[in-house]
């Protein structure tokens, strides 16, 4: 069994709904002239490991005006990597495999157009919503949003493992959007029904009860949706509303298991 549903698999999945396909990022396989032709098209790319997570095997990659690149992120074991160099060929992503499920090293990338989701003082930001399976109903049990620290200010990844602020959905949309309450609510509203038209999408091809999925927000209010996580993590809904929403969560777990033990 496949340990978390690869990116690119994603990508082929969502482009194929009406919904979905018109809020994800541009995304190819890795391979130099495919990085070179996004370049081309976008002032930021990413490369990101296909079944990488936590913010890890992932590099923001730009034109200096020298006529270097510069690839800034974290290799698929955590470390920080920031360099420049002469060409494209002059990076080889596969001396930085991932240790995938059952130890075997997977070395696939994807290159991915940049997005520009960033606070009004320009911090990457990104949101996290959690849904979860029950009476054969997908919901949304909670969201919450995420800036990013000053550490990973250059390279625009947004996650809780590299440092980064975990707050409310009405905090990060109202004070680091500037949104008014309509606006927020459209968004919410929005964000929801495409994480649950994911969740369907994604749960045909890997079922589980509950996913964690990512979203960022381009310069015109609208969610991007970036990636469907298929072991979510739920700690950090512990820091926001007195573990509100991480009861919630828990609660419904306990009640799937009871429908898993007492099926109709």
């Amino acid at each position: 069994m496949q340990y978390r549903m690869g990116k690119w698999y994603q990508y082929i999945l969502f482009s194929s709904d009406p919904l979905t396909s018109g809020v994800i990022p541009h995304t190819r396989v890795y391979n130099a002239e495919n990085l070179l032709d996004f370049l081309k098209l976008y002032e930021t790319v990413y490369i990101k490991h296909d079944r990488g997570g936590q913010g890890k095997g992932i590099y923001k990659v730009y034109k200096e005006e020298n006529g270097r690149y510069c690839l800034n992120g974290f290799t698929p074991k955590g470390e920080e990597l920031k360099i420049s160099i002469a060409t494209i060929e002059d990076f080889k992503p596969e001396t930085y495999p991932y240790m995938g499920f059952g130890g075997l090293l997977d070395r696939t990338y994807i290159v991915q157009e940049g997005i520009n989701s960033s606070t009004l003082h320009g911090m990457p930001l990104a949101v996290r919503v959690h849904v979860q399976l029950l009476n054969g109903e997908w919901g949304v049990s909670g969201m919450y949003g995420k800036v990013a620290s000053a550490r990973t200010y250059e390279n625009g990844i947004v996650n809780a493992n590299q440092g980064s602020q975990v707050m409310t959905i009405s905090e990060l949309l109202s004070i680091h959007l500037g949104l008014d309450n309509e606006d927020t609510s459209r968004l919410i509203e929005s964000i929801e029904e495409i994480a649950l038209t994911a969740a369907k999408l994604v749960s045909k091809e890997f079922p589980r009860l509950e996913y964690g999925i990512d979203f960022g927000i381009d310069a015109n209010a609208n969610p991007v949706l970036f990636e469907v996580n298929t072991y979510p993590g739920i700690g950090n809904f512990a820091k926001i509303e007195n573990k509100r929403i991480l009861n919630k969560i828990r609660a419904i777990r306990k009640l799937q298991q009871e429908e898993k033990n007492n099926p109709k």
